[in-house]
Parts: structure tokens; sequence; C-alpha cells
């Protein structure tokens, strides 16, 4: 009787721990599923290869990236960087840019 009462009901796998998270999983998703990936600049109908790179001005085709590492490198093509922008707003403790 009492295994009767504790097994999953007809077509149902696994106990009544698992299928409550199995609910819980089905009800949330909608509302904390992931997001999808959106370009950052939607209305650049640029291709990205042919944006220019933010270190030193050349496309970003041209551009190596090495995953060889946990972090990946970018490696430029030239050893020229593009000067650094004047910041006028002040810095915080750790040398960053605060917003007013």
């Amino acid at each position: 009787m009492v295994r009767t009462l504790t097994s999953p009901p007809e077509g149902k796998t696994g106990n009544s721990f698992t299928r409550f998270f199995d609910r819980m999983d089905r009800a949330l998703t909608p509302a904390f599923g992931g997001s999808p990936a959106v370009d950052d600049r939607p209305e650049d109908p640029t291709p990205i290869a042919a944006r220019p790179c933010p270190l030193c001005g050349h496309a970003m085709g041209e551009h190596r990236i090495d995953h060889s590492t946990p972090n990946s490198m970018l490696e430029c093509p030239t050893a020229d960087r593009l000067p650094e922008r004047a910041i006028d707003t002040p810095l915080n403790e750790l040398g960053m840019p605060t917003d007013r």
C-alpha cells in the first residue's frame, strides 16, 4: 500500500521531490530564462569583421583571437594604438570615471 502511494503516477518518472522541481523549472523558465544574444549596435549594418578595433583602429577581421588559454587574447595586427580619450569626469577610488 505504501509503495503504491509513493510511486509516481502512470507515465511519470522520478519521485515527488524531482517532479516538484521539474514543475518549478517549467513555471520559472519563462520569467528567468536566458536572454537572447543581440548585437550591441543593431543600427550599424557593417559586418563585425569590418568594424574598427577599439585598440588599434584596424578592421576586426585582421585580428587573431587566441583561445589557447582560459583568458582569450586579442592579437592586433600592428603595435600602433589609438590615443586614449581625455577623461573630463572625476575618478573613483579604482581610477574609473564616475557617472554623475
